[in-house]
């Protein structure tokens, strides 16, 4: 958990205990759901009684087992809310009714989780264990050498799957009723399940359990199948006739879920919470609403307006003292306040009012709608999309398919409801050649959105898939035509509201072209203008399945992580050129964008992490900026934007030529054999299959270090004799 990662790093924060308030409250069951009450209720200064009926708290975690939660972070969690205020656990005892509770206490929190098992109502399954018995006391149970059949496809299932293998089951088998596929457990649990060596028999039922004696000696089955005129996905399932058929299994445990023992009533001041409210959660569910369950309680007691909570697994619950921004993270725009340097790019997610309404609401300072032109037709293909990586995509900047009129009526839209945001629009025009048709296309597209009352218009000039009439693949890769263009939009540009020119990074350098702009921005000092830098990357993608003898390649244009370094390094290049910038192309987490705006870019354009992610990102995003500015002792980002210059790159000379060896911890190896690999053959593993560095060929390139698996190698300086022996 949070708190033992905080304690193993030595980072815990301390946490007075509460003034108390002299009120008293009441939760019924210790599980995480009452843990996470009563934590929130003691913070917030009440007396809280826990009641649990069990001898020690801690609910249905303490039937996880050791692998997946160990018990010692439990133990953890419960002093630490312990800590937190006037919380005492009553246990082992008989728990009254919550109706007779709630005339001792100012209010009572009920979270008794599910605790009755559900039973299948078969023959035979009295010789059947329930999940709850075995998870609970596995030693009572000998499961060596036997052949274990476990009834269900979830969590608990798999617990009870894994912990039978463990005792040393000879074969353990999950019997599902629907589709593995269909199995509620992440892709993690599900593969580690499988490498335990559990099989798993799909779309079966148990009919009935047979044992002679009490001993069981056989399940009967029934295959199953979607009942007529249903999906391949239906839950409706039946019988398949005549497939009925016999099993030899040892131990039967059922763990199809469980119920509650008491109903959610409507009493004053008695709360539910957890699994008893919401059926079967994850524990970070349950103790999410627990605390939500504690915030109504709270608001109860204190006759105020009960909290707006939209999903009570979804905790609402902030902590006391906790600062969301320790540095604020405001900036500006051409002299407009925003509340953010963070902005949507010109891409899918930015394609109309609808987006960018969700957008805004999620908390974006603001964003750039994607590209959209007037009179020229649009070739959208029905499939543009590509992703090289799970955090690299291609084509997400791929112009709208909607009329810059739409595009037009859109803004005015977003303006008027949302005039705190930066709401801009990206536009371009013509490039065929014929320069009075092409600048008449540019500058009727700048009025139209300037009309429409665009805070900024950005100018695509850098499409990866290229564009007629260049003298490159891309209009900005050529520095005349660049600054042409640029002439023609600056001429008819309101001075009030700013142009951005989108740049490509796909050039030998960049220097030409932002030289050529500053020519054009020196004739219009009184006019707001800066560009927009790297964007996307032109790439070539292979189709899978194109009917050739080799698959088809397709120009796209590469976003996201895997342009990172070509975006920083195109930023440290143009920021002597002390334009105004706005940073796009491959920022996937706050330190990236953090970098960009130390490299002197005043905004950073989001796309692919938004892609990826949705809008709700930019919370962490702008957390995670402004903690950091807080621990570097930075504080604002007018002071972050630039400092890494006027120097933000070290020369290859210039790199220390101090020679280090690598360096192994043994405590923490895996023996895993990875750091053999090294191309200058400097590694070999010991009897004990840890590393032996030799540092006769070792030179320091510190790739081992870089592909350690555990952390167990580091650089080091080599001692005198290390440098006497270096092969030349």
């Amino acid at each position: 958990t949070i708190i033992a990662k905080a304690r193993a790093l030595g980072v815990m924060p301390e946490f007075g205990k509460a003034k108390t308030n002299g009120r008293k409250t009441a939760v019924i069951g210790g599980g995480p759901a009452g843990c996470a009450a009563a934590a929130v209720l003691a913070q917030l200064g009440y007396s809280v009684d826990v009641y649990e009926s069990d001898g020690t708290p801690g609910g249905m975690c303490k039937l996880i087992p050791d692998s997946r939660l160990n018990k010692s972070v439990l133990e953890d969690d419960l002093l630490f809310i312990k800590s937190l205020g006037a919380v005492n656990f009553i246990t082992g005892k008989k728990v009254p009714a919550a109706a007779q509770l709630a005339k001792k206490y100012d209010s009572v929190v009920v979270s008794t989780g599910l605790t009755q098992p559900i039973a299948l109502g078969i023959p035979g399954e009295n010789s059947a264990l329930a999940w709850s018995e075995y998870l609970a006391s596995s030693k009572k149970y000998p499961m060596k050498g036997k052949t274990v059949a476990v009834i269900g496809g979830g969590d608990v299932a798999a617990d009870c799957a894994a912990t039978a293998v463990r005792a040393g089951a000879r074969h353990v088998e999950l019997i599902y009723r629907r589709r593995v596929c269909d199995m509620p457990l992440g892709q993690k649990e599900l593969d580690e399940l499988l490498a335990e060596g559990v099989a798993i028999t799909e779309r079966a039922r148990l009919a009935s359990i047979n044992a002679k004696n009490g001993k069981i000696e056989s399940l009967s089955l029934v295959k199953l199948e979607p009942a007529k005129g249903e999906s391949s996905d239906s839950r409706k399932l039946v019988d398949i006739p005549g497939t009925g058929h016999n099993r030899k299994f040892d131990a039967v445990i059922i763990a199809i879920g469980s119920r509650p023992d008491c109903k959610p009533s409507s009493e004053k001041g008695v709360f539910f919470a957890g699994d008893v409210a919401n059926g079967a959660t994850t524990v970070v569910e349950a103790a999410a609403a627990g605390k939500n369950a504690a915030l109504l309680a709270d608001a109860f007691m204190r006759g105020a307006k009960q909290p707006k909570i939209e999903k009570p697994v979804k905790s609402v619950c902030v902590l006391s003292g906790r600062r969301d921004l320790p540095v604020p993270v405001n900036t500006e725009f051409f002299g407009r306040e925003i509340k953010s340097p963070f902005l949507l790019s010109a891409a899918p997610h930015s394609d109309g009012y609808d987006q960018m309404k969700l957008a805004y609401e999620a908390g974006w300072a603001g964003g750039v709608m994607k590209t959209a032109f007037d009179g020229v037709p649009i070739h959208i293909p029905g499939e543009y999309m590509f992703a090289f990586t799970q955090s690299t995509y291609a084509n997400c900047d791929n112009v709208s398919g909607h009329p810059l009129d739409r595009v037009c009526r859109e803004v005015e839209k977003l303006v008027r409801e949302y005039p705190d945001r930066l709401t801009m629009a990206s536009t371009g025009g013509p490039v065929t050649g014929n320069d009075d048709f092409d600048r008449k296309g540019w500058q009727s597209n700048t009025k139209k959105l300037e009309r429409a009352g665009a805070m900024g218009v950005e100018y695509s000039l850098s499409c990866p898939q290229g564009g007629d009439g260049t003298k490159g693949d891309i209009v900005s890769q050529d520095p005349e035509l660049t600054a042409k263009i640029i002439d023609w939009v600056m001429q008819v540009s309101d001075p009030d509201v700013p142009k951005l020119f989108k740049l490509t990074g796909a050039v030998t350098s960049v220097y030409p072209v932002l030289a050529a702009i500053k020519e054009v921005y020196k004739k219009y000092p009184d006019k707001k203008a800066g560009i927009t830098l790297a964007n996307s990357f032109p790439t070539l993608a292979f189709r899978k399945g194109a009917k050739k003898a080799w698959e088809e390649g397709v120009v796209t244009g590469m976003s996201g992580e895997g342009v990172i370094p070509i975006s920083n390094l195109t930023l440290a290049n143009a920021a002597r050129h002390q334009l105004h910038i706005s940073g796009n192309g491959g920022p996937m987490d706050y330190k990236t964008a953090a970098n960009f705006l130390a490299l002197g870019v005043q905004t950073v354009q989001f796309c692919t992490i938004v892609m990826k992610y949705g809008y709700g990102i930019i919370n962490d995003l702008e957390s995670g900026l402004s903690y950091m500015m807080e621990e570097r002792g930075i504080g604002s980002v007018k002071e972050l934007i630039g400092c890494a210059l006027p120097k933000p790159i070290t020369g290859f000379m210039e790199l220390s030529p101090v020679k280090k060896v690598s360096s192994v911890n043994e405590e923490l190896c895996m023996h895993c054999g990875n750091c053999t690999r090294c191309p200058y053959l400097a590694i070999k593993l010991d009897g004990r299959k840890i590393p032996v560095i030799d540092p006769a060929k070792c030179i320091g390139c510190s790739i081992c270090v870089q592909k350690c698996f555990s952390g167990a190698l580091s650089m080091r300086k080599r001692t005198a004799k290390e440098l006497s022996v270096m092969e030349h």
